[in-house]
């Protein structure tokens, strides 16, 4: 599927320059967004190469996972051990890694939620422990790997360094404009879509059970990878992207959570993290 491959970098490519000659009108505000919505999806583009379904060789979803995974501050090597380990235990409270990050407790809490800022900053935080403090915790790195970790951040961050130090030498806000804002606004388009999920899904071995597929438009599932389709790729994780359409077709029977849309999505997760916290729980007692 290269017009995906090549349509998503273009379509950034493209918005990005629309959006450097808007600076300063109103065509700014949705360009941002619009902007913003395709760098948080680029989370998408890594996770489909950290499964090395994305191209036919290792070393060009290497390369492009490390790309990908540097513009949205996750280390690409990090992500693929987290997220074996997220596919291995899925919905399993004590070892999903994914599970490891608490649901909101409060209304607001749910809002700063959405905001991805903790998210910002939880991976800020892993770049200064693997990269600065060469301390590697995680639970789903083994020993062997740690090196190849803090060795990973290091480069990571040498490239952020000098980004920075070009900007300030060139006296130039591009990076600002058109990739640390974007990018930051995209959060709220992707919490939502990454909490669909698996929010509310049952806790069983059971991939069919334990995440949601959510019916979506072509935009939609464009820059996700087709990853709505999620529980057929939790059910058969080497299936690459642009299969999992016509594996719905096979499963779709068979599938416990099933939405019509993100915003029905939001409102199931939502409704069920609501059910959770303190407040309500106290309200039903």
């Amino acid at each position: 599927m290269p017009v995906r491959r090549s349509g998503t970098s273009g379509a950034i490519g493209l918005t990005a320059t629309a959006l450097w000659f808007a600076l300063g009108s109103w065509w700014a505000l949705p360009l941002t967004l619009l902007l913003g919505y395709m760098l948080a999806f680029l989370f998408t583009a890594e996770h489909e190469t950290a499964h090395r379904t994305a191209f036919r060789t290792h070393i060009l979803n290497d390369f492009v996972g490390h790309i990908a995974g540097w513009l949205i501050l996750l280390p690409y090597e990090y992500y693929r051990l987290y997220h074996w380990d997220h596919h291995r235990y899925t919905q399993n409270p004590e070892k999903d890694p994914e599970l490891s990050f608490a649901l909101p407790t409060s209304r607001l809490g749910l809002l700063w939620y959405w905001s991805g800022l903790p998210f910002w900053w939880g991976r800020m935080r892993l770049l200064v422990n693997h990269g600065v403090l060469g301390k590697v915790t995680a639970p789903w790195i083994a020993e062997r790997k740690r090196g190849e970790i803090v060795a990973e951040a290091r480069k990571y961050l040498a490239v952020y360094a000098l980004a920075i130090a070009l900007s300030v030498l060139l006296q130039s806000w591009i990076l600002v404009w058109l990739w640390i804002v974007p990018v930051m606004v995209g959060q709220l388009f992707l919490r939502p879509y990454l909490m669909a999920e698996h929010t509310g899904c049952l806790h069983t071995a059971n991939m069919l059970e334990n995440t949601r597929t959510t019916y979506t438009n072509g935009f939609v599932r464009f820059f996700a990878w087709n990853m709505p389709f999620h529980a057929e790729h939790h059910a058969y994780p080497a299936v690459p992207f642009h299969a999992l359409p016509r594996l719905n077709h096979e499963l779709d029977n068979h599938i416990v959570h099933i939405e019509r849309g993100y915003p029905a999505a939001t409102v199931t997760t939502v409704r069920y993290v609501v059910a959770l916290m303190p407040s309500s729980q106290e309200q039903h007692g």
